[in-house]
């Protein structure tokens, strides 16, 4: 009779290790290997050299934007194809877009359940007055959690989801915005190049007159020496404006994601871009849309959004310390054959948590929401008062450049008079050209002006956080 308990037993033991035991291949099924990804300086330098306005891929990116294949590869660099590039290949922005799938990947684990384990046991006992002497079982255990704690979990998820989404299009934006104020720079140092280089050819000439004159007992050491430190400060000041135009243009290749080389390639229309952003002014110009900044800048403002998704992170984290106040419980079915006998059990095990300990953390939660508030409240507050400056800022602007048009328009029509003079043998060169150096400061006063409205532009796009000087270029789902 021992034998043929034994043998009935030893069959229900082993189908129930059987059963067990087929649970390990489907799940070795979705067991991923790991696989090394090694970083080397010199497959870095490949990959930053393949950065060109003549990638296979950088091709196709353009033509999904719009762009036909009679227009690439890119001939010359302009407003939008700027925009586009440092999309595509700036490695912040990349990094800022890995970030946001990362932290995106943790909803999908908050779906899940918890874990549950399974397991065997088996033991063998020494006594000869046992009908048995064998001890095997098996048993598993799984959570039930109380509270709607897995939901709360996944709108804690979802909420961090949408914080980091915000941050990646906010890393886009300032890359943009930073992009912007160098290019601006860039064109408004390019057209001061061009009024210095005239400035010092006329010092140059001048000089050389006036060492004529010097030669005839016309002109005196101290005339001489005038015009020679005259053209030595514009020289030097010419110098000075042409590496920092060098400087801007390697800040622009750095913000596009390209090597200096490879984004020195082609030109930067300067032309085309002033065109663009003083075109782009104009729509801006409107008082009546100047006015709507306010209540545009609160609803557009990608800082403002994030503050508020960090807000309904800190509510879905007191929600869920209040949640965990409430115990969970573990389930623990169990059979095991013991010393002849088969036994079912079941085990119901639970952590009691300690009311003050829920207490202090419920209320760290409630001052980390009221903080998150004042973060809101804050911003908020500064954005108003940063758009509300913008109107009479940008008006103001805009009647300094008004005031110094008809100062250019003058200033043209007295070059056209001191010319005919000199025509006229009125006036001999020299006069003419020393009354032309000095209205060269007009030039760059009205250059200054426009700029300034130009940049205040670019103030407007940076509060209110959506496109305004840069027109209908938009990135990443901006409308």
């Amino acid at each position: 009779m021992n034998t043929e308990i034994t043998s009935t037993h030893i069959k229900k033991i082993s189908l129930f290790i059987f059963t067990i035991s087929l649970l390990f291949p489907f799940s070795a099924c979705s067991l991923l290997e790991y696989k090394e990804a090694k970083i080397e300086i010199i497959s870095i330098n490949e990959d930053l050299s393949d950065a060109g306005v003549d990638n296979k891929d950088f091709l196709d990116y353009l033509i999904k934007k719009g762009y036909t294949k009679q227009e690439l590869p890119i001939q010359n660099w302009k407003l939008s194809e700027l925009l586009f590039t440092q999309e595509f290949y700036n490695r912040e922005i990349a990094l800022a877009k890995s970030e946001w799938d990362i932290i995106k990947s943790n909803e999908a684990l908050t779906k899940l359940k918890p874990t549950s384990s399974i397991g065997i046991n088996i033991g063998k006992s020494d006594s000869n007055e046992e009908i048995s002497k064998n001890i095997y079982g098996g048993g598993i255990s799984f959570i039930f959690e109380s509270a709607n704690k897995k939901i709360i979990r996944h709108e804690i998820a979802f909420n961090k989801t949408q914080s980091a989404y915000l941050a990646y299009q906010i890393s886009v934006f300032e890359k943009k915005i930073k992009l912007l104020e160098d290019l601006i720079s860039y064109i408004e140092n390019q057209d001061l190049i061009i009024v210095q280089k005239k400035k010092v050819k006329l010092n140059q000439s001048i000089l050389h007159m006036a060492r004529k004159r010097f030669n005839l007992g016309l002109a005196s050491q101290v005339d001489i020496d005038r015009h020679t430190l005259a053209i030595s400060g514009a020289y030097q000041l010419l110098i000075s404006l042409q590496i920092k135009q060098e400087n801007l243009k390697r800040n622009l290749a750095t913000h596009v994601g390209m090597k200096f080389q490879k984004f020195n390639q082609i030109p930067i229309n300067v032309d085309h871009i002033k065109g663009t952003l003083e075109k782009s002014l104009e729509s801006f110009r409107d008082i009546e849309k100047i006015n709507e900044i306010k209540y545009t800048a609160t609803l557009n403002s990608l800082s403002l959004r994030k503050l508020l998704a960090d807000y309904a992170i800190s509510e879905s984290e007191l929600k869920y310390e209040i949640a965990k106040q409430y115990p969970d419980y573990i389930f623990s079915p169990a059979y095991t054959y013991d010393l002849g006998n088969y036994i079912w059990s079941l085990g119901i095990d639970s952590v009691i948590t300690s009311s003050k300990r829920n207490e202090i953390l419920i209320n760290r939660a409630k001052k980390i929401r009221g903080a998150q508030a004042s973060k809101v409240y804050s911003y908020q507050l500064d954005l108003i008062n940063k758009a509300e400056n913008l109107v009479p800022k940008f008006e103001g602007l805009v009647r300094e450049l008004n005031h110094f048009k008809p100062l250019i328009k003058a200033r043209k029509r007295l070059e056209a008079q001191l010319r005919r003079q000199l025509d006229n043998g009125l006036i001999d060169r020299l006069d003419f050209e020393l009354e032309l150096v000095t209205l060269f400061e007009i030039d760059k006063k009205y250059h200054k002006a426009l700029y300034n409205l130009i940049n205040s532009g670019l103030d407007a796009e940076r509060i209110m956080q959506k496109p305004i000087i840069t027109n209908k270029v938009y990135l990443n789902d901006e409308k």
